[in-house]
């Protein structure tokens, strides 16, 4: 088996090599040993805290808690190296902007941005130290990133809004397919049911014996078409282990969320696929939306599935309507559910048959 990660972050953190500016302003200052040396610590923590955000960072725009410490605490480097190294501090600021156009809304971020080359603009004649011809190269290295930043966040937007259009119309395309389906079964079937139904109202006078003929077809036409409707939306209903593994694998790496899964479906027991399927499709949808994890590994045998994470658990899990469902379907496979989750330790769902 091997691990899917998502290494998108990596693009962002090469921009660290701009640090060399605050890192040669700070070098060339006439501080101590002591006051370089913290100096240096800074911009180590500076990079750290900025990676960090980077890899984190869940969803572009949804401005949580976890972004706003990242950019509190960034925010705070600078302030600190400002008072080290004075205006060379300012080449700092475009590492702040290029995070919060992916971690805060849109319009927030635009604002940040003209706020802060407002600041680049008018801060030293503020301060009496307007010594703006020595550090125009950062308004120049500013304006590029914001923008940038801005239209990379567009586009990823975009990119995402064509995905689930995608979505969208491969789910009304199945449902049309389905619908084309049970019009078929019923409009036959039931055809010919209206047809005997007629011929046995019409017998059942004159000839009793054939009436009752007909109706037992009836009957038994009525039963084929039942059967037939609920195969059909069996079909629509279920998916195979293998579709919901490639399933989990995509939402997984989309919700920033490392997935170790199994490369290739062993064969396992009749009706425990779907019971399978069913588990992973629960959990991994459990652990996007709730366990705040770095990490999901599903492990795979022909007789059992356990889809951990390493997220925060909260203790004994809550069973919702989802879980429940998949306790039914287990139990009419003849299959047993265990859930386990350990505060600050994550959450293990396996299922397994005997």
């Amino acid at each position: 088996m091997t691990e899917e990660q998502d290494h998108s972050w990596v693009f962002g953190a090469v921009w660290l090599v701009f640090l060399v500016f605050p890192a040669r302003e700070l070098f060339m200052s006439d501080q101590s040993l002591v006051g370089m040396m913290i100096g240096v610590a800074l911009l180590i923590v500076f990079a750290a805290v900025f990676v960090y955000g980077l890899v984190s960072l869940r969803c572009i725009g949804d401005d949580d808690l976890q972004a706003n410490l990242v950019v509190l605490g960034m925010v705070a480097i600078t302030s600190l190296m400002a008072i080290l190294i004075g205006l060379g501090a300012m080449g700092m600021t475009a590492f702040i902007i290029s995070y919060v156009f992916f971690a805060w809304p849109m319009r927030r971020a635009v604002g940040l941005a003209i706020a802060t080359v407002v600041l680049v603009l008018v801060g030293p004649s503020l301060i009496g130290a307007y010594q703006f011809g020595e550090y125009w190269v950062f308004l120049l290295f500013l304006v590029p990133v914001s923008f940038v930043s801005a239209l990379s966040r567009v586009m990823l937007e975009k990119e995402e809004s064509q995905r689930e259009l995608q979505e969208q119309l491969t789910t009304v395309a199945e449902r049309d397919r389905i619908a084309r389906d049970v019009h078929d079964i019923l409009g036959h079937g039931l055809t010919v049911i209206s047809v005997k139904a007629e011929l046995a109202a019409r017998l059942i006078d004159s000839d009793p014996d054939r009436a009752k003929r007909e109706l037992a077809e009836l009957h038994t036409l009525a039963r084929e078409a039942l059967a037939e409707v609920r195969s059909t939306v069996t079909r629509m209903r279920t998916r195979s282990l293998k579709e919901e593994l490639l399933s989990a694998r995509t939402a997984l790496t989309a919700a920033g969320i490392h997935g170790n899964l199994p490369e290739t479906v062993p064969e396992v027991r009749d009706g425990a696929e779907e019971v399978f399927a069913w588990a992973v499709r629960e959990a991994v949808t459990n652990i996007i939306r709730h366990s705040g994890a770095n990490r999901c590994v599903i492990t795979l045998d022909p007789r059992s599935v356990a889809i951990s994470d390493d997220g925060h658990g909260n203790g004994p899990l809550p069973e919702g309507q989802g879980l429940r469902g998949l306790r039914e379907r287990a139990a009419a496979a003849g299959a047993q559910v265990d859930i386990a989750a350990t505060q600050g330790k994550g959450t293990r769902v396996e299922v397994s048959v005997p």
